[in-house]
């Protein structure tokens, strides 16, 4: 009788284990309730990965039109179609700062290795790449990564004098004369005021001795009052944070993405939209416990970097759309992508008649059915419903 128990007992112990084990995981193919009524307040906002312009980039730049927009403007259709577009500039644009983090003096537009470098490990644009991304559509970027102080306080602090003489807004670092400035922004659209706010996980090693860079996880408190307090505010619709985490080359997101990525939406955030990686790592719809649909992509992958290999040369345009009824925040009714790929020096935009590979590696991580051609209307892509809702 007692091994009649016993064999009971234990099948019912192991029996959730089979039965977890048959669960789908969640859909890739996000859909939102939230209807897209043209009776509400709607608009868009596009998210690049990576821009990382290695040396061989750089240097065609240099012998080329001097003007680091010759890599990406065949992409730039993609960015104008929505009215907020982000992307994450890793590494400063901080005018002629060496590797010391001292001012050099102008040696004009050149790839030296030294003001201007593109490799090992340490990267400094000339501040032009500012003007190309405003001049390409981008209308905010966030600093905040592993390379933001690759040239030391002084390449923050000259980074963003040169994007404030464009008014061309950054998030997630700021001036070390500034101790008490924001690491956010806020950006209206129409009748919308969208808050956006950068951090990253690390540094590189590089001491941030000046209090200039938000962290994504060393100080976990600071940034999720950030996020409450600032979500909370009657004047701004919806929080987008834009964290640069994860290992690189894996295409799954660490548990401390995972966990960081729910706790920013628990506290107030819409979006959650992640870089550094270099490779994709899937999009996910995350329900938080007051029952907004709230989005997150782990990673976009590279959207211009001089790395090798199909996953490493392949990103995406990630798009969202946010509607607003009256008096109540934001809502999302839609999201989509449009792959991107580079070849050669340029970046190009994919759709059905271009790579296989490409088209079904994207896939994997975010789904079939939300893919926006190129040529495609983004509001009317947006606003198209499919069948099934994405899980937490």
């Amino acid at each position: 009788m007692r091994s009649k128990i016993l064999f009971i007992l234990i099948a019912w112990a192991i029996e959730p284990v089979f039965a977890e084990e048959e669960f789908e995981p969640p859909s890739l193919d996000l859909s939102y309730e939230t209807p897209c009524d043209s009776r509400n307040d709607l608009i868009t906002l596009s998210f690049v990965g990576d821009i990382l312009i290695h040396q061989a980039l750089y240097r065609s730049v240099v012998a080329g039109s001097q003007h680091f927009s010759q890599i990406w403007k065949k992409t730039d259709g993609l960015i104008n179609k929505a009215d907020i577009s982000v992307g994450n500039m890793e590494g400063p644009a901080a005018l002629v700062v060496d590797l010391q983090g001292r001012d050099h003096g102008d040696i004009g537009f050149v790839y030296d290795g030294d003001v201007y470098s593109g490799t090992n490990f340490l990267f400094n644009y000339h501040p032009r790449i500012l003007s190309d991304l405003k001049k390409s559509g981008y209308d905010l970027l966030t600093i905040a990564n592993n390379h933001v102080l690759d040239r030391h306080s002084l390449g923050i602090d000259k980074t963003i004098m040169a994007a404030r003489q464009l008014s061309l807004p950054v998030v997630g670092a700021r001036s070390s004369e500034e101790r008490n400035a924001s690491f956010y922004q806020i950006v209206q659209m129409q009748n919308m005021r969208i808050a956006f706010i950068g951090c990253t996980e690390m540094t590189n090693g590089n001491p941030d001795t000046k209090d200039q860079v938000l962290f994504c996880y060393r100080n976990p408190k600071r940034i999720l009052t950030l996020i409450q307090e600032i979500s909370s505010r009657p004047e701004v619709d919806a929080l987008v944070v834009l964290p640069h985490w994860g290992r690189e080359y894996a295409s799954t997101p660490e548990a401390q993405q995972k966990s960081y990525a729910k706790q920013y939406l628990e506290a107030g955030a819409s979006v959650v939209m992640g870089s550094h990686p270099h490779v994709l790592q899937p999009w996910q719809k995350y329900v938080t416990h007051d029952g907004r649909e709230t989005l997150i992509g782990y990673s976009l992958g590279n959207f211009v970097a001089g790395q090798y290999g199909l996953a490493r040369k392949t990103g995406v345009v990630a798009y969202v759309g946010l509607s607003k009824e009256g008096s109540q925040k934001a809502k999302i009714f839609g999201v989509g992508y449009t792959p991107t790929y580079r070849e050669g020096n340029e970046v190009f935009p994919i759709g059905g008649r271009d790579s296989r590979g490409v088209l079904n590696h994207v896939a994997s991580f975010f789904g079939s059915q939300r893919r926006i051609e190129p040529a495609g209307t983004l509001r009317e892509a947006l606003c198209t419903k499919v069948s099934g809702v994405g899980n937490q």
